[in-house]
């Protein structure tokens, strides 16, 4: 290979990789002991049922994520921790970024989408919010396509490997896609999805 290529061909191999989009600041001061001792106020709710299950909801506020399996709270110190689908978890939210023991996800704003990608219990994830569109991967293996219905209800499939119908209902402040508080919007939602069959 001529010299003069071998630079060249490096830039485009990084400029391939890198993310999409900005980093979405999601560090807020943490709570009070006053607010975290104050009555749940839940300011969204996700609804998640696919074809052979009733569904599962889950609310969440400023400080806590709350459903059947999903109890998960902010921390004094910043942190998330608690249950997340069942699994025990505790997440540290950086600019742009939520990490913990395998997690490690980028969550970035482009245009009208909101991108998150990386790591999520181990497997890779990547996820496309749009006011048209909820789609990719969220891991496992499994692909989601969510297209808006009618009111606060998107309608599509979630294949893993084989294709569910699967409802989606966002009420309350989880209607607002992508401009949705982060990341209680997005640990309610994963939260529901791994609560599925």
């Amino acid at each position: 290979m001529p010299r003069s290529l071998a630079p060249a061909l490096l830039l485009a191999a990084a400029c391939a990789t890198a993310p999409r989009g900005v980093p979405l600041p999601m560090a807020s001061p943490p709570p009070t002991s006053v607010e975290l001792a104050t009555t749940y106020r839940p300011g969204g709710e996700i609804f998640v049922g696919m074809a052979r299950s009733a569904g599962v909801t889950n609310t969440y506020g400023a400080y806590r994520v709350v459903g059947p399996s999903t109890s998960l709270s902010r921390t004094p110190e910043g942190r998330w921790g608690g249950t997340l689908g069942g699994q025990t978890v505790l997440l540290e939210i950086l600019d742009g970024r939520i990490v913990g023991a395998g997690v490690d996800l980028a969550v970035r704003r482009d245009g009208d989408a909101l991108l998150v990608s990386g790591l999520w219990r181990n497997a890779r994830l990547d996820l496309d919010l749009r006011p048209t569109r909820i789609g990719g991967t969220p891991g496992g293996g499994c692909s989601l396509d969510l297209r808006p219905t009618e009111g606060s209800t998107w309608r599509g499939f979630l294949a893993c490997p084989n294709p569910d119908a699967i409802t989606v209902r966002l009420d309350g402040e989880a209607m607002e896609v992508p401009d949705v508080a982060m990341p209680q919007w997005l640990f309610a939602f994963l939260g529901a999805l791994a609560e599925g069959p």
